[in-house]
């Protein structure tokens, strides 16, 4: 038996599992997908036993997306662009990193008619899934991207031409922008109580949309409360979905 799995920390609500092994079956796909549940101090060990462990691809969720750039030997784009990898080929001497994060976030986009070209984004957060989503919107086409985040640190190279805010007050005028991406764990599982901001308490855009990378078996609570504002609402459902596709995909081609 081969397997492939999902890499973070403190995810065993994922529902990548059942997205996976639902497509191996439907598709007799021998594989099995499974849950690596993985402190930072033991990573080293994960990466260095993934072979011998019939290990041949997994992704990659918090905290690792761009702690795991040191141990991958070759990037392909977008990741290389992104400095962030979510989907790993595993070779007997190597390691392959891709962004299929990229890949999902667009085509739901597509899928749902969104035309963001010429358009304002902010983007809350300034992780792996934040890095992600600015290069695709960048791509799009964005005219204006804006990164409300709360570590000055991190990623700062990689945001380095962009305005960033570091305290909700900061912003003076929100109805400038025509989205506005949640990439921060906020409102989800192991932080279903949090908002990444409160819309309630600032004057949005007529047709602002409201897009929440988080998923769960319902909506986030910042989903809800776009949805009771009347406002149109995306999780992340059809981008999970999208980007495990995509590297169902990619192990394809390299594995079988």
């Amino acid at each position: 038996m081969k397997y492939t799995g999902l890499l973070g920390k403190n995810i065993s609500y994922s529902q990548s599992p059942k997205i996976h092994n639902e497509y191996y079956e439907k598709n007799n796909i021998p594989f099995k997908y499974k849950i690596f549940d993985v402190n930072e101090d033991e990573l080293f060990y994960f990466i260095d036993t993934l072979y011998r462990k019939n290990i041949v691809g997994f992704n990659v969720t918090i905290p690792y997306k761009t702690k795991i750039l040191k141990y991958i030997e070759k990037l392909v784009y977008p990741a290389d662009k992104i400095g962030a990898v979510n989907t790993v080929v595993v070779l007997k001497d190597k390691l392959i990193g891709f962004n299929t994060d990229y890949y999902g976030f667009t085509e739901s986009l597509k899928r749902r008619n969104v035309e963001l070209r010429d358009k304002n984004a902010l983007i809350i957060g300034n992780g792996g899934s934040a890095l992600c989503v600015y290069y695709a919107l960048m791509d799009i086409g964005c005219k204006n991207l804006d990164v409300l985040c709360r570590n000055k640190d991190k990623n700062i190279e990689k945001l380095k031409e962009i305005r960033c805010f570091y305290d909700f007050y900061d912003i003076i005028k929100y109805e400038q922008y025509d989205i506005i991406i949640n990439c921060t764990p906020l409102g989800g599982n192991n932080y279903i109580k949090n908002l990444p901001i409160n819309l309630e308490k600032i004057k949005l855009k007529k047709d602002v949309i409201i897009y929440d990378l988080n998923y769960k078996t319902q909506d986030t609570i910042f989903i809800n409360q776009a949805k009771s504002m009347n406002i149109m609402a995306i999780n992340g459902e059809d981008m999970l979905r999208l980007q495990a596709y995509k590297a169902i995909d990619i192990w394809g081609i390299y594995i079988y």
